[in-house]
């Protein structure tokens, strides 16, 4: 979403993510990350999170999960995804904002003011991300090769291609860092 927000911001869409994360550890990821949009602090997900029935009670975390809002503030699309990099691709979430049909929004509005970044010991470096997705990548290839059905097939193919989105926005963001990286 970050690479695609002025897409998301010519349709009318305002973007937040909530994590469960502090405010100084959600600083640092919009900071590394070169986000253009706010990620908000719920530790516990009482105040946000669990209200919108994405939360795993197993790992005490939010479930990752994208959800598009009308103005009314009713939902109009969700997708909660299996799995930390379990993601819809940036097409089918501005499709359904293209169905709001809202004005475009000015993107410096949604600037927030920001605590001083803390990164949290859970943090990957952006420079090994690349790093991490590569291996999963080869994993699922080779878990599809495997696979004894085709829904196992398909679910090793579209982890790679997720792995593959996470490989490509991290080149786009180490290029906006001025960062060298193979990608």
């Amino acid at each position: 979403m970050s690479r695609q927000y002025d897409e998301y911001t010519s349709r009318g869409a305002r973007i937040a993510a909530i994590v469960i994360d502090t405010p100084a550890q959600n600083a640092a990821i919009v900071q590394a990350l070169q986000m253009p949009f706010p990620i908000l602090s719920d530790p516990g997900g009482s105040e946000a999170i669990q209200p919108y029935d994405v939360w795993d009670e197993q790992g005490e975390m939010a479930r990752p999960a994208i959800l598009v809002l009308n103005r009314e503030g009713s939902e109009v699309y969700r997708y909660v995804g299996e799995d930390f990099m379990d993601r819809p691709t940036d097409e089918v979430v501005i499709q359904a904002v293209d169905g709001l049909d809202l004005p475009a929004v000015d993107p410096s509005d949604d600037v927030l003011a920001t605590v001083p970044p803390e990164p949290g010991s859970r943090a990957m470096r952006l420079e090994n991300l690349g790093i991490y997705m590569r291996g999963v990548r080869a994993c699922s290839n080779a878990l599809g090769g495997r696979a004894r059905d085709e829904h196992g097939r398909l679910q090793a193919q579209r982890t790679s291609k997720m792995a593959e989105a996470f490989i490509t926005a991290q080149g786009q963001t180490m290029r906006l860092n001025g960062k060298r990286g193979n990608v």
